[in-house]
């Protein structure tokens, strides 16, 4: 192995004890791969196992936690005992590999609205759009907030019982808790809206009834991340200012790390205090070692790798390229960095990726060549 990617291989402790193998973690994805009624099945099993050699972890998901969350056909599920089996084996393929499995829980809010059954209406903070002239969600009442928040409980030990090593709550991609905490969904004037404290009850209630849940069922470590957009695009959006305030308290509350989700991790503030800057290394640097920062976003090669390392960042999470290279760890610790597959064209689709998720990698990369032209 190359020296200068020595870092990439250096383990990694939780305060709870979960250590880590390498500094490199697969990020969260919708795979399309799941039975319509949420099971994993082969094809997600197979993803998997290709790509676990020589990560630090996996993390799975975004699995809904109840039927009212799913965002997409095919997408996992974690709402039902029935599902455990399938999760099980999933997470038994991963640690066979000598990587640690995370299960990213999640709920879509109003971004639910076209995967209702006639006659429901999606959940959300507010009875605001997504899109304009869009289908409106139902604004959530106490009694929703209460059963959505045990359902992320109800998860979380589904999640252990299936032998994940901890559970991630997505508070990014524009779901149920990050619209909770934006005003451009959230609109309340009760304990759940108005000021940033107050955005941040629920997403804080549910990190409650996850830490409660986690203590009264398993006495092993198990980690409780929690993954945020470090801000949000358009008026009323939330600023690097207020993600600062979300993780402050975060931290309080006492959660394993927090995942920042982004699509390059060199990406500049849009809007700071201190004018041009950095997302990442302002966070990190606002952060001063209080909690594990994690993070990725267009990272592929490995100088990529040891650049984002550079800023602060704990352990670092790759997406796209592990789809399009599996062995990537493996050859990275062999030295053969040369022969990593970084393009679509390069990759043959049989490299154990669902139809669905190469037919829709594929659009993407014709629609960001279409903004070049």
């Amino acid at each position: 192995m190359n020296s200068k990617y020595e870092r990439l291989f250096k383990h990694f402790k939780f305060l709870n004890g979960i250590e880590l193998k390498s500094r490199v973690m697969m990020a969260p994805m919708l795979t399309y791969a799941s039975h319509e009624n949420g099971e994993v099945s082969d094809v997600e099993i197979d993803f998997y196992r290709e790509r676990a050699d020589g990560l630090s972890a996996i993390i799975v998901g975004p699995a809904y936690v109840m039927e009212s969350g799913k965002v997409a056909k095919k997408q996992m599920g974690i709402h039902e005992d029935k599902l455990l089996r399938g999760l099980n084996e999933l997470s038994n393929v991963i640690e066979k590999k000598g990587a640690r499995s995370i299960l990213q829980l999640s709920h879509g809010g109003r971004h639910c609205v076209e995967m209702m059954k006639e006659g429901a209406k999606a959940l959300a903070p507010s009875a605001i759009s997504s899109v304009r002239r869009g289908k409106r969600p139902q604004q959530m009442d106490e009694t929703d907030i209460k059963v959505v928040c045990q359902a992320f409980a109800n998860a979380t030990r589904r999640a252990i019982e299936a032998r994940f090593d901890g559970v991630e709550l997505d508070g990014a991609n524009g779901h149920l808790l990050q619209q909770f905490t934006s005003k451009q969904a959230n609109s309340r004037r009760d304990r759940w809206g108005g000021t940033v404290e107050n955005r941040m009850t629920f997403p804080l209630d549910v990190i409650r009834a996850v830490t409660y849940t986690v203590k009264a069922t398993t006495h092993k470590p198990f980690l409780i991340g929690y993954s945020l957009a470090p801000e949000e695009k358009g008026y009323q959006g939330n600023t690097i200012e207020h993600t600062l305030e979300f993780i402050d308290l975060l931290i309080q509350e006492g959660v394993d790390y927090v995942r920042l989700h982004m699509d390059d991790l060199w990406q500049q503030a849009y809007r700071h205090k201190e004018g041009e800057a950095q997302l990442v290394p302002a966070i990190v640097k606002h952060i001063n070692n209080r909690i594990p920062i994690i993070s990725g976003g267009n990272l592929r090669t490995p100088d990529n790798v040891v650049d984002a390392l550079r800023t602060g960042l704990s352990l670092v999470t790759m997406g796209t390229e592990l789809v399009l290279e599996p062995k990537w760890m493996t050859k990275v610790r062999h030295s053969e960095e040369y022969s990593i597959k970084t393009s679509m064209d390069s990759t043959p689709h049989h490299r154990h990726i669902p139809r669905e998720l190469w037919s829709i990698m594929k659009e993407k990369e014709q629609d960001e060549w279409k903004q070049l032209e």
